[in-house]
């Protein structure tokens, strides 16, 4: 199935139906819907996510700082949670371009691999890591595909387990593939309460530009998904929507101001202005109260 067939069932599926969050599909197609928003050219994602990491979710801000150091803020706070020491050995689960693990192998000392449903993104991230000159490979591969041995000291995800229709399997994956004492680490938007999962026309919207794979849950339903997988909470940080993904948002809008007429080119005009009604409608919906921005993290036992 290409991206304009994709495109055209999410159409239909738009005029004809409700769209509705949690939409369970096979392997092979939850994997073609996942990759589905991903595999534009890669230079496109960086027209507007912009840094030096290409970090495509909330960052964390300081008066005065540029993206590259907000994108460098958060993922020293996701290095904190994980407790990297140089020699360790961890995974991205929905490692986007390779930004965040080369800049984490780059300045911690580890090695990483990196998973991805996107063809594209593993070739861009095999070029980053090349240039940097890390120890980070990256694989095309669902997670449910993911060989189950103890492999890595810690494993995080950045806004990418929405992807994730069934988060307790994928918990339970990752329990398999930590050592004994390992951590999971996952950053990930929230509802504030249950009811928000009705959908509204800007969440079918999102969720439409998504190939339809929203997972949105509670800060609880999670927590409760990772005691069934045999973890323990071993802390809680909240990242503040207003400041923090509102500039983020704002960032990216401006950069996709600024490098438009590349991005048009790119990949035409349609693709740049559904994008860029996208990103507004982010920016719109962190405004909200329906929304918590967190990262929670697990303990294996």
């Amino acid at each position: 199935m290409t991206t304009q067939d994709l495109e055209q069932q999410a159409d239909k599926k738009r005029a004809t139906t409700e769209p509705e969050l949690y939409q369970k599909y096979e392997i092979e197609e939850e994997t073609r819907r996942s990759a589905y928003h991903y595999e534009f050219a890669p230079e496109f994602y960086y027209g507007f996510t912009g840094g030096e990491w290409n970090v495509y979710s909330g960052s964390i801000w300081e008066p005065g700082f540029t993206l590259t150091q907000a994108q460098e803020k958060k993922l020293d706070k996701m290095a904190e949670l994980m407790r990297l020491k140089p020699g360790m050995h961890i995974m991205d689960a929905g490692c986007g371009w390779g930004g965040p693990l080369v800049y984490l192998c780059h300045t911690y000392g580890v090695s990483g691999t990196g998973i991805t449903v996107s063809p594209r993104q593993a070739e861009a991230a095999r070029a980053r890591a090349a240039r940097y000159g890390v120890s980070a490979t990256f694989e095309v591969i669902h997670w449910q595909n993911l060989p189950e041995q103890p492999t890595f000291h810690a494993i995080y995800s950045d806004e990418a387990i929405v992807h994730f229709h069934d988060l307790g399997g994928f918990f339970k994956k990752a329990h398999g593939l930590l050592h004994e004492g390992g951590r999971m680490v996952n950053k990930e938007l929230h509802f504030t309460h249950p009811k928000h999962s009705q959908m509204t026309r800007s969440m079918a919207n999102v969720n439409a530009i998504f190939g339809y794979t929203g997972n949105y849950l509670t800060v609880a339903q999670e927590v409760n998904l990772l005691y069934e997988a045999n973890f323990e909470l071993g802390s809680f940080y909240q990242i503040p929507l207003d400041p923090h993904y509102k500039l983020t948002a704002d960032a990216w809008l401006s950069n996709m101001y600024e490098n438009r007429e590349k991005m048009r080119a790119l990949e035409g005009e349609e693709t740049y202005l559904k994008f860029r009604k996208y990103l507004k409608l982010v920016r719109v919906m962190m405004g909200s109260h329906a929304w918590t921005l967190d990262i929670i993290v697990g303990d294996r036992i």
